[in-house]
């Protein structure tokens, strides 16, 4: 069996050996593995295409079979090409797929599997999936376009990943989860409104009001910077209630001076009037 890991460094363990960089017998040889285990078959032409960004030598199928003879040889120095994890299939290769286990395949499982579940069943598999991903994907792989496409996607699908399982988390009474979660997907995506608003009800329900606040600010400020536009109606609708909030909590006033003294604005008095006037504009 042959674990290949894409998110992070390119890495193959098999039989208590494990393999990294120079290992697959240089960089064409590493791009063809990490091309196979994310697209499966995968014709010599198109692969030719893709290791040469478009522009293939005119020797391109002997070079991409000398190179492909020499990963089998490093993956596996004793076997016999019958007998290698790569077929060749159509005119093609292939992973041989009863003997390989691919994280970005697992990362999609996982994800997969918590479709349609309530919020205390997909939460596991989400976080699961999180947890796969923990780094980014070919993080040795120099700036391809195959490759960068490939890391957006896998981003993107992280970030939504992370958004749904923050959510659940809030839903299965879990704030302090629902927080981790929403901070790693802002983090990887500043724009991502939801994870802001995610972690402006995790923040409330831990009873902390300044750092729900600050959130929001923060949420504002990043909409307005990345994409020029206002938060939705339903996360302005949330900063409102925060504003609102009486009882034994932060003075609203000194709550909003905290928000900006996060923002660097702690000795502009105006903007505490500013955001108070915005607060009841909103409210109006």
């Amino acid at each position: 069996m042959y674990d290949i890991q894409l998110f992070g460094r390119l890495e193959v363990r098999t039989r208590g050996v494990r393999l990294t960089g120079r290992d697959f017998g240089g960089v064409k040889p590493r791009h063809i593995l990490a091309l196979l285990a994310l697209r499966g078959d995968l014709h010599k032409a198109e692969l030719a295409e893709l290791l040469w960004g478009g522009r293939p030598p005119a020797n391109h199928q002997a070079t991409v079979e000398s190179y492909v003879s020499l990963l089998r040889h490093r993956l596996d120095p004793d076997g016999q090409t019958r007998d290698s994890v790569i077929t060749t299939r159509n005119g093609g290769y292939a992973l041989v797929a009863d003997q390989v286990r691919v994280d970005v395949a697992r990362f999609d499982e996982l994800v997969a599997a918590a479709s349609g579940r309530t919020a205390g069943r997909a939460l596991r598999p989400l976080t699961a999936a999180a947890h796969v991903a923990a780094r980014p994907l070919l993080e040795d792989v120099e700036q391809h376009d195959w490759a960068n496409q490939a890391r957006e996607r896998y981003r993107a699908r992280l970030v939504a990943t992370l958004l749904d399982a923050g959510g659940h988390a809030l839903t299965a009474g879990d704030p302090r989860e629902a927080l981790a979660l929403a901070d790693r997907a802002v983090g990887l995506d500043p724009v991502a409104e939801r994870g802001w608003a995610i972690a402006m009800a995790a923040h409330r329900l831990t009873g902390d009001r300044v750092a729900a606040l600050r959130a929001y600010d923060r949420c504002r400020r990043e909409l307005a910077e990345g994409l020029g536009v206002e938060p939705s109606s339903r996360t302005r609708a949330l900063f409102l209630e925060l504003l609102r909030e009486d009882g034994t909590g932060t003075p609203l006033e000194l709550a909003v001076t905290a928000v900006l003294a996060a923002a660097g604005e702690e000795h502009r008095p105006e903007s505490v009037s500013g955001l108070l006037r915005r607060a009841a504009e909103l409210a109006a």
